[in-house]
C-alpha cells in the first residue's frame, strides 16, 4: 500500500530550466520525508522536461497542459492534484533550506495555526546595492496578524506551508483574475480566519528576476494593485481603512524601492520625483544619490 504523504509540494513551470534542476535538488535534501511533489508543466517549450524526468523518484509527479494558462489558473490546477494534509509552495527558480519543511511542520502541532511562514533570502547578482539580501531581521509576527501584514507584508509564497482543511474553495484557492497580486490577496484573506505561525530563521532563497523584466512588470503590477484596493476597500474586506492606507503606502514604497536598488536612470529619478510627499520621498532620493554605506546609515535596511 502507498503511504499518503503528509505535505505535497506544488511547483509550477513555464519554461523554467535555467534553474529548475537546482529547485528540485534543494526538495529532495529535505530532512523530512513524506512528501510528494506535484510539477504541473504549463505548456514549457524549453527543455522542463527532460530535466524534471532526469530525476528517478516515485515522490515526484508530473502533469502537463498542452495549452498555456494563467499562472493562478495553473496553479488551482495542481493544488487539485495534492493529496497530502498540508501544502507547500516552491517555484522553479527558488531554493529551499533542508530542514524547511521539517521546522514548519512542527509548528502544526498547535491545531489552530493554519499557516506557517520563514523568513528568507533574496537574491539578485544584478542588485545594485546587495546580491543576497535578508528580507527582515526582526521577528515575524504570529497568531491572528492581518493587521500586521497591512502594516508590513513580509510573506514569500516560496516559504508557507497551509493546512490544507482549512482552504474554503480548494478549486480556487488563489483568485485567478490576478496576474501578479494572487499570492499576497491569498494570504490576506486566510489571515482573517486563521492563525499564523513562523519560523524566525531562513528557510529558503528567492531568486528575483532580471532588472528589465521588474520595470516591464512595474507598470502593469502598480495598475493592477490599484483595482485590488479598490475592491478590498469598497467591499470593506479588511476592515478599517486607516489601515488600508498605510498598507497602500507601504507596497508603493517597496514597489519604487526595488527599481531604485537595481537602476539609477533619469527616468528612474522622475518617479521618484513624482511620488507623494512624504518621508518615504525622503528615503527613496537617499537611496538614489548616497552610496550604499552611507545610504543606509541613514535610511536603515529596507
Amino acid at each position: 500500500m502507498v503511504k499518503k504523504p503528509e505535505i505535497s509540494i506544488v511547483m509550477n513551470c513555464h519554461n523554467g530550466e535555467k534553474y529548475l534542476k537546482d529547485s528540485i535538488e534543494s526538495v529532495l535534501r529535505q530532512t523530512y520525508k513524506n512528501w510528494e511533489l506535484i510539477f504541473w508543466n504549463n505548456s514549457s517549450t524549453d527543455k522542463s522536461e527532460e530535466i524534471f524526468k532526469s530525476f528517478k523518484d516515485k515522490r515526484l509527479k508530473y502533469f502537463y497542459t498542452s495549452k498555456k494558462v494563467s499562472l493562478y489558473v495553473s496553479r488551482n490546477a495542481a493544488i487539485n492534484k495534492t493529496r497530502g494534509n498540508f501544502i507547500a509552495f516552491l517555484d522553479v527558480d527558488d531554493i529551499w533550506y533542508p530542514n524547511k519543511l521539517k521546522l514548519q511542520l512542527k509548528k502544526f502541532k498547535d491545531k489552530k495555526v493554519g499557516l506557517v511562514y520563514g523568513k528568507f533570502i533574496k537574491l539578485n547578482k544584478n542588485n545594485f546595492f546587495r546580491k543576497k539580501q535578508i528580507i527582515t531581521k526582526k521577528s515575524l509576527p504570529e497568531g491572528y496578524i492581518t493587521k500586521n501584514l497591512l502594516k508590513e507584508y513580509s510573506v514569500g509564497l516560496l516559504t508557507i506551508m497551509i493546512r490544507k482543511k482549512f482552504i474554503p474553495n480548494k478549486k480556487e484557492t488563489f483568485q485567478v483574475k490576478y496576474n501578479y497580486l494572487g499570492d499576497l490577496d491569498f494570504v490576506l484573506r486566510f489571515s482573517l480566519k486563521h492563525k499564523f505561525a513562523a519560523v524566525q530563521e531562513c528557510v529558503g532563497i528567492y531568486r528575483q528576476h532580471d532588472d528589465q523584466m521588474q520595470r516591464r512588470h512595474f507598470k502593469s503590477k502598480s495598475v493592477q494593485f490599484s483595482r485590488w484596493y479598490k475592491e478590498i476597500v469598497s467591499k470593506e474586506v479588511f476592515g478599517s481603512k486607516d489601515n488600508l492606507k498605510v498598507f497602500k503606502e507601504w507596497e508603493r514604497f517597496h514597489s519604487h524601492l526595488t527599481i531604485v536598488k537595481q537602476e539609477r536612470s533619469w527616468n528612474i529619478l522622475m518617479q521618484i520625483l513624482n511620488y507623494p510627499l512624504n518621508i518615504n520621498k525622503l528615503k527613496l532620493l537617499i537611496l538614489f544619490f548616497l552610496p550604499e554605506f552611507i545610504s543606509r546609515r541613514i535610511v536603515g535596511e529596507t
